[in-house]
């Protein structure tokens, strides 16, 4: 008799979605990340310069400095909403390659 458990019902079969969709599955085994606000500052990194095309590499730890009080703020996200939005300043995500995004594990 098979157990049925949250890995079995909800977990696994997410995930299979995920990937058929066109998404990508990182182990957190072997990555590293900013304990700060759990981004992956590799993937964050190669993004930025990928939506980013002129952009100095000496630019993106300042911005992960930015981003980080942003996300501290008590306006419930607000401020890190409006980044993202952003037309003017650097673009954090496109979303018209949605479908090059990465999906992580979360504990």
């Amino acid at each position: 008799m098979t157990t049925f458990n949250e890995d079995s019902r909800v977990k696994i079969p997410a995930l299979l979605h995920l990937l058929r969709l066109g998404y990508g599955y990182l182990s957190l085994k072997q990555a590293s990340w900013d304990k700060r606000n759990n981004i992956f500052t590799g993937i964050f990194e190669s993004a930025i310069t990928r939506i980013n095309p002129g952009i100095d590499p000496s630019a993106i730890p300042p911005l992960l400095d930015e981003i980080q009080l942003e996300l501290q703020n008590e306006d419930l996200g607000r401020a890190f909403h409006k980044r993202l939005t952003a037309r003017a300043a650097t673009r954090l995500i496109e979303l018209r390659q949605s479908r090059q995004q990465r999906l992580s594990r979360c504990h």
